[in-house]
């Protein structure tokens, strides 16, 4: 087979760089992580200094937090509109540490945020002086050249070009701040200028793509918070592991937790922050080819036999540039650059997670200075970072390598991103507190709520590459697709935000749930029985907008990408047939329908008539969602879906109207009133949202059989 030359991307589809790349998300996740830890640090320790707080004084407010919160635990066995431990009444239980007041918290994150940028301005000259870099003197010829490529990259910002002339290796290196680049070129490569033309070109122009890019600001933030950071955060673990053993009571358990939480969040932020950087590194490369089509420059320096590469193979983790064979298999396949690794999806949603965390606490930690705010600004935050850092990764991969996310890829990533959300929730200091205030009873919810992120994760993943296959002709006809990218990112993000918070603050309901409500029962029943409950008095705020943007935004972007003028013929299991109609799809015929059988169930005199009209109307779901997602209609399950919430809210509000206009026809002393109220109107969203639930799960069996008895009759063809 002839090799593919690189070079612009496939006509028909958008470049490499027309999009955003998932890796500017990832950066701005570990950017977020690190600079909520660092500033919960400096903030808490500010507030201890600063109002002279002791030990015992810390301790008892803990304490109390402990003891409020299994009162209130109690209390909701009997009253459940309690919710634990969110939304709380402390009483008498008083942070010592608030009387540091918000203008110092204010006064100190500033004054972090100064040191910040100090150092990123300061940076690039301490590095220029501390490796000896010199202004390129006396080669005016080699001056003209660099001054050439820099006309034919584009790049638009200042840049100045160095010399390190004690340095033999070959290499250059981009760094700088906004406004000032510099590129520092190395003896070696200076002495490679005259003897292979193509290779130094292909060397600064490599350090000029990470300019064009858009690289060196993120990451040096990244480099400076983590140097910034992480000693300091070493240093609260080594001092607060053995501190634990000193305290007593809930607080240790929280001082234990955050030691152990530390440490697994810099490895990871290692792993995520080495990945980021490798896929910068191919990116580079990707843009070199966009401005020299073969990069033959590139080709002779990649060219390293593979045994030898395979020797490097066992750094990969820990090195921030990819293998040579990497790197040129990536020059032909731009399929390298989209991958989405098991490891990576752990590492963000473990980041994700833990912004949550932060976040939540407020500004001093302890959730002392917390409230609605800052519990809503954690959950868009993190959620919205997590969705942007997946669903970026993984609409490049559908747009520019179609095919290789096979199932099985998918599932892996989605159990990756669940699994790492789902980790580093249970080891939170929040949960540590938790548990240590009832004892450690109720550990055995870790499994099933591991089991439940997983496959959270999972249909997450499945269901922004579902998205991105449906709005992917919308990207290539638009002429601004990183709008229409972000756009559907950020509706797709609102509508599953009221997940994230669910999932986020489901172990603290359910642990007290399983100690103080049923201690009998095991821990995965209660696990199930609260999540139900729990879902079922949210489904307006919860279950209503997931299902809607898991239905409506892949249709949209479906009707979207059909061009005016073609016909409306689908392609599915089978050959072309005509949609499903427009009222179909709502599930607006079923309804009434199943309103008028509703009624007569009613007029029959059936026993429980209230059970038997939910289950009429149940059961015109199913059938609308058969209507609608029959035939060869692409995304079926996502119309039957919509045509069964359809079918569920109008019937249930025809059901309502026509019961009214009845009983307003009869003689009564009743005022005839035949507009149902609002509590109808939720009552229809409850029995809608509840119906389709079941309804969508018997219409994706009849999908699956269907599809396999399709592929075995092309198979058996074949």
């Amino acid at each position: 087979m002839k090799p593919r030359t690189p070079g612009p991307a496939v006509p028909g589809r958008p470049g490499p760089f027309t999009l955003p790349s998932g890796t500017s998300v990832r950066f701005a996740l570990l950017i977020a992580a690190m600079a909520t830890v660092s500033a919960l640090l400096v903030n808490g320790t500010s507030s201890v200094l600063l109002s002279s707080v002791r030990w015992e004084e810390l301790q008892e407010y803990h304490d109390c937090y402990a003891r409020a919160t299994e009162k209130a635990a109690r209390e909701r066995a009997s009253a459940t509109d309690i919710r634990v431990p969110t939304e709380l009444d402390m009483g008498d239980c008083r942070d010592p540490r608030a009387d540091a007041s918000r203008p110092v918290t204010a006064g100190v994150s500033a004054g972090l945020l100064l040191a910040l940028l100090g150092a990123y301005v300061g940076l690039p000259r301490y590095r220029t002086r501390r490796r000896g870099y010199r202004p390129l003197t006396g080669m005016p010829e080699l001056s003209a050249y660099l001054a050439g490529l820099l006309r034919e990259s584009g790049v638009r910002a200042r840049v100045g070009f160095l010399a390190e002339p004690l340095n033999p290796a070959v290499h250059a290196l981009a760094f700088g701040r906004l406004g000032r680049r510099r590129v520092a070129l190395s003896g070696g490569l200076l002495t490679l200028y005259p003897l292979d033309r193509a290779a130094f070109r292909s060397i600064v122009l490599h350090e000029l793509a990470h300019i064009r890019n858009r690289d060196l600001d993120i990451a040096f933030l990244t480099l400076i918070l983590w140097r910034a950071s992480i000693p300091a955060l070493g240093v609260l673990t080594v001092v607060a592991a053995p501190a634990s053993l000193l305290l007593g009571g809930a607080l240790a358990g929280s001082v234990l937790a955050f030691a152990a939480q530390v440490p697994l969040l810099a490895a990871l932020v290692v792993l995520l922050k080495n990945a980021v950087l490798r896929s910068r590194e191919l990116y580079a490369d990707a843009r070199v080819t966009e401005w020299e089509g073969p990069a033959d420059g590139l080709r002779r320096l990649f060219g390293v036999p593979a045994a030898q590469e395979g020797a490097r193979l066992g750094r990969g983790l820990l090195s921030v540039h990819p293998p040579l064979a990497r790197r040129a298999r990536a020059l032909d396949d731009r399929g390298v650059l989209y991958e989405a690794g098991f490891w990576d999806m752990c590492a963000v949603g473990a980041a994700g997670a833990f912004v949550h965390e932060m976040v939540r606490l407020g500004p001093i930690g302890g959730g002392s200075q917390a409230g609605p705010i800052t519990e809503l600004t954690a959950t868009v935050l993190s959620g919205g970072l997590v969705v942007g850092a997946a669903g970026t990764v993984l609409w490049q991969a559908v747009a520019h390598a179609p095919g290789s996310l096979t199932p099985a890829r998918v599932r892996r990533a989605g159990l990756g991103l669940g699994l790492g959300l789902g980790v580093f929730r249970l080891l939170s200091s929040s949960t540590a507190f938790s548990l240590a205030s009832v004892g450690g009873k109720g550990a055995s919810l870790a499994f099933p709520y591991l089991a439940l992120t997983s496959l959270c994760g999972w249909a997450l993943v499945r269901w922004l590459v579902l998205v991105a296959e449906a709005w992917g002709p919308v990207l290539v006809r638009d002429r601004r697709p990183r709008r229409v990218l972000w756009a559907v990112l950020a509706v797709g993000a609102a509508g599953v935000l009221p997940m994230a918070d669910f999932l986020l603050t489901l172990p603290s309901m359910t642990l007290y749930a399983a100690v103080f409500i049923a201690p009998s029962l095991p821990g995965a029943v209660v696990f199930v029985g609260a999540a139900g409950v729990l879902a079922f008095t949210r489904i307006t705020s919860l279950v209503v907008p997931v299902t809607l943007t898991a239905a409506v935004v892949p249709l949209l972007g479906q009707y979207v990408s059909w061009r005016p003028g073609a016909r409306h013929a689908f392609t599915g299991f089978g050959p072309p047939g005509p949609p499903p109609g427009l009222l179909v799809r709502f599930g607006v015929p079923v309804a009434p329908a199943s309103a008028v059988a509703a009624l007569l169930v009613v007029w029959s005199g059936v026993p429980a008539p209230e059970l038997m009209v939910v289950g009429v109307l149940m059961a015109g779901q199913v059938a609308a969602a058969f209507w609608a997602g029959g035939g060869y209609a692409p995304l079926p399950l996502a119309r039957g879906a919509l045509a069964a919430f359809g079918a569920g809210l109008l019937g249930m509000v025809a059901f309502g109207v026509t019961a009214r206009l009845v009983d307003c026809l009869a003689a009564g002393p009743d005022p005839c009133a035949p507009l149902p109220g609002a509590a109808h109107f939720h009552l229809a969203l409850t029995v809608a949202t509840v119906g389709t639930l079941p309804a969508w799960a018997l219409h994706a069996l009849a999908v699956r059989a269907r599809r396999a008895r399709t592929w075995g009759r092309s198979w058996g063809r074949s």
